[in-house]
C-alpha cells in the first residue's frame, strides 16, 4: 500500500475518515491524497458563471484542504499529504483522482443516524464508490475511531467463491494486518448445504490453510439484518464484503440495504473487487 486516496466534504464524518486514513497511512508508511470535489451552484442562462465565481470556489476547495493537511499532520509530521481539488460530481473527481494517483486504497467518512436527507447526500458517494471503482475502498462510520486490527470478518457466500480471487484478496488483507481471518456466511432457517456450498466451504479451507482463520454460520432470512445481529454480539474490527453479483452482496448493495448496514453496523466496512 503506497498511496490511500482520502476523499472529503469537510464534514464531521469525513474529517474522522481522515483520521482513520492516518492511521492506516502510518502503518503502511503511505501518502495520503486528499481529494475535494466542488460543484457549482445553478445558475440561469442570463447570469450563468463568471470566471471569478469559478475561480473563488476553486480557491475556497484549496484552502480547505490545506487546512485539513495541516491539521492532520499536527498529528503526525512525518505524512506525505498531496491535496486535489477539482470542479465536478464527487463519484467523477474520485473517480479520476484514483487513476491520476494510481491509488492503492480509499477511504471516505459515512454519517451516523442523521436523517435521510443527509444519509442520501454523504452515504450514496460512498456507496457508489465502493461498488463501482475496482480499489479497495473502507467507509468509516461517523465516530468510529480506528483501532489496530487484529481480526477481519470477511461477509462471503458459499456458492462459487471459489471462482474468483476474493479468499485470495482477502487473505492478502489478512497477512498484511497479522489479523484473524472470520468467514461469516447468512443462511435462510432449514436452508439444506448444497453440493456447491460444501465444495466451495473445502475450497476455502484450503486456500486459507496457512493463516489463522475460521468459519461461522449465521441463519437469518434477511441478510443484512443476519449480519447487523451478528456483529453488534462478536468483536471484529473491519466487516469486509464484495459488492458484486456474483457474491450475495449483490443484493446487500442495493440502496436500502446497503444503507441499513451502513448506517446502523458501527463497524469499518471494506469493500473489495
Amino acid at each position: 500500500m503506497e498511496t490511500i486516496l482520502v476523499p472529503t466534504d469537510f464534514s464531521p464524518a469525513a474529517d474522522n475518515a481522515a483520521d482513520y486514513a492516518v492511521e492506516l497511512a502510518k502503518y503502511f508508511d503511505a501518502r495520503i491524497i486528499l481529494v475535494n470535489a466542488y460543484a457549482l451552484p445553478p445558475a440561469s442562462y442570463e447570469v450563468g458563471f463568471s470566471v471569478e465565481i469559478i475561480s473563488a470556489m476553486q480557491k475556497g476547495s484549496a484552502e480547505q484542504l490545506s487546512a485539513l493537511k495541516q491539521q492532520l499532520l499536527s498529528k503526525n509530521k512525518y505524512l506525505t499529504i498531496e491535496c486535489e481539488t477539482e470542479i465536478g460530481a464527487p463519484y467523477d473527481v474520485i473517480e479520476d483522482a484514483s487513476k491520476k494517483y494510481n491509488a492503492d486504497l480509499i477511504v471516505m467518512g459515512i454519517v451516523g443516524k442523521a436523517g435521510k436527507l443527509k444519509e442520501h447526500l454523504i452515504g450514496s458517494s460512498a456507496v457508489s464508490v465502493a461498488r463501482h471503482i475496482e480499489i479497495p475502498t473502507f467507509i468509516i462510520p461517523e465516530n468510529v475511531k480506528y483501532n489496530r486490527i487484529h481480526k477481519i470478518s470477511f461477509a462471503c457466500d458459499m456458492e462459487k467463491t471459489e471462482e474468483t480471487d476474493l479468499i485470495y484478496i482477502a487473505k492478502y488483507f489478512s497477512k498484511m494486518f497479522d489479523a484473524e481471518l472470520e468467514i461469516v456466511n447468512v443462511e435462510k432457517p432449514q436452508e439444506e448445504i448444497s453440493y456447491e456450498k460444501a465444495e466451495t466451504s473445502v475450497c476455502i479451507e484450503r486456500k486459507l490453510d496457512t493463516i489463522n482463520h475460521k468459519t461461522v454460520y449465521v441463519t437469518e432470512n434477511e441478510v443484512a439484518k443476519g449480519l447487523e445481529n451478528y456483529f453488534n454480539e462478536h468483536t471484529t474490527d473491519v466487516v469486509m464484503l464484495n459488492p458484486k453479483k456474483h457474491n450475495i452482496f449483490h443484493n446487500l448493495f442495493k440502496e436500502s440495504v446497503t444503507k441499513e448496514l451502513s448506517f446502523h453496523l458501527r463497524k469499518p466496512l471494506l469493500a473489495i473487487h
